[in-house]
């Protein structure tokens, strides 16, 4: 039934392109959305065939993309940041690869990633994946491969809807305002298991309330900018730290940064940064923080920055920012 009333229609287009002869890697957890629909439900619906990997390893999924030869891979940005940097895989062969579909969890998949990614898969067709949730089955919008719009997330996908909302009126927004991100689709779930409050907070009226802040543009495309509880509020001005994280990134010494909001007594919360360098980069904090005022407005730069080898994930690679808050 999930195939027949969500999979067909909303990845119909992946699956008009994927051949049965494709070799998908799957690296996402099966027991995550995204990673059941694309390790599992596709290959099966396409007849094509998966590689199954247990747990996301730079080096282990490197050899996968080499050693069978794969032809689509669903990963995660992080995950790709991490590839290029294992060491001696620009020698390596990732010719057979033509198609990756990227999720922009903790980093936002970008142009400027997809170029650098591009230069090791130069046969790959690189783009962002989807929007979605498991509330709603995820794939609740697909990215036209004819007209991609970096750094949105596709169009609502067949016999979906989605619209932004004011969160505290709940109106409907105008075409590039910031709003709540809420879901009306046939993937739509039917309620959490024993939990009649939270399912009631978030099922209305048959539309899911995501919790996501989000914009659609003249076009119909969505963007993703956050979640509503992680927004940072620095002297009253909203700050959703994929934003921040991203242009971190475009530093030359930061392999992956996460961000999240600290108690300040005079602006109420300031930026604090948490910053995996790439190897044999070095930068320090003073300078870091100096780069940031000059390419970001003020407020959003990161008013102090730590450094760690690793960031707290899901094995989906979504960054746990509570464990850094925790922290």
């Amino acid at each position: 039934s999930y195939a027949n009333a969500h999979f067909k229609t909303a990845a119909s287009a992946l699956c008009n392109d994927v051949q049965a002869s494709d070799v998908l890697l799957a690296v996402a957890p099966l027991y995550h959305i995204a990673g059941m629909v694309m390790g599992v439900n596709l290959p099966i619906y396409t007849g094509a065939t998966a590689v199954l990997l247990y747990r996301f390893d730079p080096l282990g999924v490197a050899q996968a993309l080499e050693r069978h030869r794969v032809t689509w891979w669903y990963s995660i940005a992080p995950m790709n940041v991490a590839l290029m940097q294992v060491p001696g895989v620009e020698k390596m062969d990732f010719s057979a690869l033509r198609r990756n579909t990227v999720t922009s969890f903790g980093i936002t998949y970008t142009e400027d990633l997809a170029q650098q990614w591009r230069r090791f898969a130069p046969n790959a067709v690189s783009s962002e994946a989807a929007y979605g949730l498991s509330e709603t089955h995820t794939m609740d919008t697909f990215m036209p491969g004819d007209a991609i719009r970096w750094g949105t997330h596709g169009k609502p996908a067949p016999g979906n809807e989605i619209r932004v909302i004011d969160p505290e009126t709940g109106a409907p927004l105008a075409s590039g305002e910031v709003g709540e991100i809420i879901i009306r689709g046939p993937g739509n779930f039917k309620g959490y298991w024993n939990k009649p409050e939270a399912t009631a907070k978030t099922l209305k009226d048959g539309w899911v309330y995501t919790g996501d802040m989000g914009q659609i543009d003249a076009d119909g495309y969505l963007t993703f900018i956050g979640r509503f509880k992680e927004m940072i509020k620095v002297s009253g001005y909203s700050v959703f730290p994929e934003e921040v994280e991203t242009l971190l990134i475009k530093h030359p010494a930061v392999a992956q940064a996460a961000v999240i909001g600290v108690p300040d007594a005079e602006k109420g919360e300031v930026v604090r940064a948490f910053i995996v360098k790439k190897p044999g980069q070095d930068v320090d904090a003073a300078a870091l923080v100096a780069w940031c005022r000059e390419n970001m407005a003020s407020y959003k730069a990161p008013r102090e920055v730590r450094f760690i080898d690793a960031l707290p994930a899901t094995g989906a690679g979504k960054v746990l920012r509570r464990l850094l808050k925790d922290e």
